[in-house]
Parts: structure tokens; C-alpha cells; sequence
């Protein structure tokens, strides 16, 4: 029975560390090759450091997850205690500690439910303002600072995963990219343990409001101006509108530091036509 108690309680201190991806948030959506932990380290670097070149007058923020503190008196009458009491006293005490820590915290990695995808929340009010400070310094200076982060993308709005919802939060999105300029425009959709929401409806729908506040908007799959950016995990979308994604990279950071080069693209063709990998048409040898 002791036994059982402590393992009880450990699971509610750990679980009490943790915060989940909810409806409301903005933030960072980001991509690893498999260490959650280096990336999310990796993230929180970046973000401080463009974030004091962009906001110098801010204090630099270190995320920490709430410190966890005993308390005697629960120790004390664990006994006398009833288990489903416990259960809902410490899930509360968990709500209102999540609650009260994230909405002070600058930059808070999130619980997403999905491997490889990592979610930061934030408390500044244009996440897509950092994120393309990012975007055009690694593309600029080919400076690689990030080993385990893939994609990094803003997301300017969260909603829960039905289609009224997208297409309320996605409408006020619209208003400040699509309602006065025309654009050209694209929608890239993703999403991981869903099976209830339509792509095609999705895609369908969105371009169709696009096109409804301004009637000279054009889609445009190959080289767009605007893409509008719809992940969705499990219950929850995320929602954003960015620059020139294409031309960086689809925001892939490691794909922007590479340097492009046409001279070692032109050695390595000919190295593969001297070798007889590949001929001139594209067959292979086995073919």
C-alpha cells in the first residue's frame, strides 16, 4: 500500500512539471531529428538571443518548469485522505500553477503529443516579427546555430480542430494580410494524430476566404507571396501567414545555412558521369 502511495505521488509531481498545447496560445512551432530535449535547449537560445537584438530593452528570460515544494500536512493525513480527493486536489493545484506560471513566462515549451514537434509558447505579441529576424539572419550570414532544430515556424493563433473554429480564428488572421493588398497565396497543411479533420475541406475552405476578402487574391501553389500555415495535432490547429516560405527554405534552419554553390553542384554531376553512377539522362547503370 505504501508502495503504491509514493508511486502515486511521483506521478502527480511529475505530471504537475508539464504544460499542454491548448486552444488560445501563440508561439514557436518547431521540428527535431529526435533530441526533444537539445532542441528545445537549442530554441530557447535562439529566441533569446534574437530577442535581444530585437527587443534590447527586455530582460532575457530563462524558461524553468515550477518549483515543486512539499507539503508536510499532505504527508501527514495521506492516510486519512481518500484517493479520488487527492486526485482532484492535486489536478487543480496543477491547472492553477500551469496557469499562473505560463502567463508570465516569455518562452515556455508546451506538451504537444507528437514526437519531433515541439511547441513554444509566448507572451510577445508578433511571434512571425522574431521569427523572420531569424529566418533572414541564418539566410543571410549562413551561419548554422542550431544542430537538432529543423523547421521553425511562428504560429500567430491556436484553435481546437473543427472546421468553424479554424475558420473563425483563421478569419481574423486574414483581415491583415488578405483584406486591403492583394497577394498571391498558398495553403501547406500537416497534421498528425487526426483523423476527423478533411484536408482537402480545409484547404478548400481557406483559400475560398481568402478570396472573399479580397477578390484580386490569387493562389499561387509554386511561388506564393503569403503561405497560409495549418499544423494540426490531435485536437489542436495551429494557424499562421508567412513570408516567402518557399524561397527560405519551407523555414527549414539547417537548409538555409547551406551555401549554395554552382560549382561544387557542376563537380558533383560530373564526378557521377565519370564514375558511371549516372548518364546524362538521368538512368542508372541497372536500368
Amino acid at each position: 500500500m505504501g508502495d503504491t502511495r509514493k508511486k502515486k505521488k511521483f506521478y502527480f509531481r511529475k505530471r504537475r512539471n508539464k504544460y499542454f498545447l491548448e486552444s488560445g496560445f501563440r508561439g514557436f512551432f518547431c521540428t527535431c531529428n529526435f533530441r526533444e530535449k537539445d532542441c528545445v535547449k537549442e530554441v530557447y537560445n535562439l529566441l533569446n538571443e534574437y530577442t535581444g537584438i530585437l527587443y534590447p530593452n527586455l530582460e532575457r528570460d530563462v524558461p524553468t518548469a515550477p518549483t515543486i515544494k512539499e507539503d508536510k500536512s499532505d504527508s501527514e493525513s495521506e492516510e486519512e485522505t481518500d484517493i479520488g480527493d487527492l486526485l482532484k486536489r492535486e489536478v487543480d493545484s496543477m491547472k492553477r500553477n500551469s496557469q499562473k506560471s505560463l502567463k508570465h513566462k516569455r518562452f515556455q515549451v508546451v506538451e504537444t503529443g507528437a514526437s519531433n514537434c515541439i511547441f513554444i509558447k509566448t507572451n510577445l505579441p508578433c511571434p512571425e516579427e522574431l521569427t523572420a529576424a531569424i529566418i533572414k539572419d541564418l539566410s543571410t550570414t549562413k551561419i548554422q546555430k542550431t544542430r537538432h532544430v529543423m523547421r521553425l515556424l511562428p504560429i500567430m493563433a491556436t484553435c481546437k480542430a473543427n472546421l468553424p473554429d479554424i475558420m473563425e480564428c483563421a478569419g481574423n488572421l486574414f483581415d491583415k494580410y488578405f483584406l486591403k493588398e492583394p497577394s498571391t497565396f498558398a495553403v501547406i497543411f500537416n497534421k498528425r494524430f487526426n483523423s476527423s479533420v478533411s484536408r482537402d475541406l480545409i484547404i478548400k475552405e481557406l483559400a475560398e476566404l481568402v478570396v472573399l476578402k479580397n477578390g484580386d487574391n490569387k493562389a499561387d501553389l509554386k511561388n506564393p507571396r503569403l503561405c497560409i500555415i495549418v499544423e494540426i495535432i490531435k485536437g489542436i490547429c495551429l494557424l499562421s501567414i508567412v513570408d516567402n516560405y518557399f524561397t527560405y527554405k519551407k523555414y527549414n534552419l539547417h537548409e538555409l545555412c547551406k551555401e549554395e554553390s554552382t560549382n561544387d553542384s557542376e563537380g558533383t554531376q560530373a564526378k557521377k558521369f565519370k564514375s558511371g553512377t549516372v548518364d546524362p539522362d538521368g538512368h542508372t547503370d541497372d536500368q
